[in-house]
């Protein structure tokens, strides 16, 4: 009478073990982490004093990134996007008689927990630092380098982050590199629910910059001071001036009904003898995160001429990185799940002593996946 209930128990318990070892044994792919974002944007600039204005121009950018989980401290990551090689956009504009556009790769990092609340990562990663806005920094640059971060729980809904780093922005094979060391520490808060308040310091201390040929663009310094060097055909520009750039930040994010986020960003170029600072202030109402939500948002930012590095600064509304101007409206708005419409409007002055106007429309279609 008992063996069928022994034969019954042992059947149970052979499928569970192996049920087990099933949820045991992971297929590799489990480790990996797909997603990517693809946006359409037409894009309307009218420049004072050039001709046949505005110049229209459609454009787009697809971006696809795999993350693979190694083990349970190690991580590691790729991301191939669109990009024409500029440092700053992964924007390209729709022409060539239907050529293939180019693909480059614009992070490849790996990232090690060394401890709890210590990382290291190295490679071409995202920027490791809190970034409230774009004011030193492009937000779609993406640095190169080496970089320790830390976060220390100081009580409940408080966290000291910081950061420091080395960053290789162009080897020499016949004279030293340009690089930068970066440091930084903040202040994160959770007073309240949807509630939230960052504010910190930066520094990013720039090494082969003053008397060095321009980056990326032999001819242009995107607003920076340059010098001339050499004569006739053999000559070519130099930046007249180092940069080390000191920069304070703060954000808070609450709700008011609706919600609201506010931040600013200043900074200093200790190096540059004048024309050494740079602001920027922001205000964003609502969230276009859920289907059918909106928001709404205005950015002010006034960059002189060396306040920071303009190769590196956000320039697509304003013609330039630096010695500019500009007020940068904004709406966007949820339509779906993944997908959003944003309108922007930047009225800008490119040169802050006698400029020229120059206004910047875009309308951007991004869905993500």
């Amino acid at each position: 009478m008992k063996t069928p209930w022994i034969a019954a128990a042992l059947a149970v318990g052979l499928a569970a073990g192996t049920a087990g070892a099933q949820e045991v044994k992971k297929s590799w792919t489990d480790t990996l982490t797909w997603k990517g974002d693809v946006r359409y944007r037409f894009q309307s600039t009218d420049e004072e004093g050039k001709e046949e204005q505005p110049r229209l121009r459609n454009r787009f950018r697809a971006r696809l990134s795999l993350d693979a989980k190694v083990n349970e401290d190690v991580k590691a990551g790729v991301r191939i996007v669109t990009n024409a090689g500029e440092p700053i956009t992964d924007h390209v504009t729709m022409s060539g008689s239907f050529d293939d556009k180019p693909a480059r790769i614009d992070r490849a990092f790996l990232d090690w927990k060394v401890a709890e609340g210590l990382n290291l990562a190295a490679g071409k990663m995202a920027q490791p630092w809190i970034a409230v806005s774009d004011l030193v920094f492009s937000a779609d640059m993406n640095p190169e380098g080496v970089v320790a971060r830390a976060k220390l729980g100081l009580d409940e809904g408080a966290d000291l982050i910081a950061s420091a780093g080395y960053w290789v922005v162009q080897e020499r094979a016949t004279a030293g590199e340009t690089s930068f060391v970066s440091a930084q520490a903040a202040l994160q808060l959770k007073p309240a629910e949807q509630t939230s308040v960052v504010f910190g310091a930066s520094l990013f201390a720039f090494d082969g910059v003053e008397g060095e040929q321009l980056l990326f663009d032999e001819a242009k310094s995107f607003g920076n001071t340059t010098r001339k060097v050499g004569a006739g055909d053999a000559a070519y520009l130099v930046y007249g001036t180092g940069f080390t750039v000191v920069e304070g930040f703060a954000r808070v994010e609450f709700n008011a009904g609706l919600p609201v986020a506010i931040g600013g960003q200043y900074a200093v170029n200790t190096e540059a003898d004048r024309d050494d600072t740079a602001f920027l202030g922001e205000i964003r109402l609502g969230k276009a995160s859920a289907p059918r939500s909106w928001e709404v948002g205005y950015q002010y930012r006034e960059l002189e001429k060396d306040s920071v590095l303009g190769v590196f600064a956000e320039n697509t509304d304003t013609g330039n990185g630096t010695n500019v101007r500009a007020h940068i409206p904004y709406v966007r708005y949820a339509v779906s799940k993944n997908f959003d419409i944003k309108l922007q409007y930047a009225i800008a002055e490119k040169g802050l002593n006698n400029g020229t106007d120059l206004n910047t429309f875009k309308a951007d279609f991004t869905v993500g996946f």
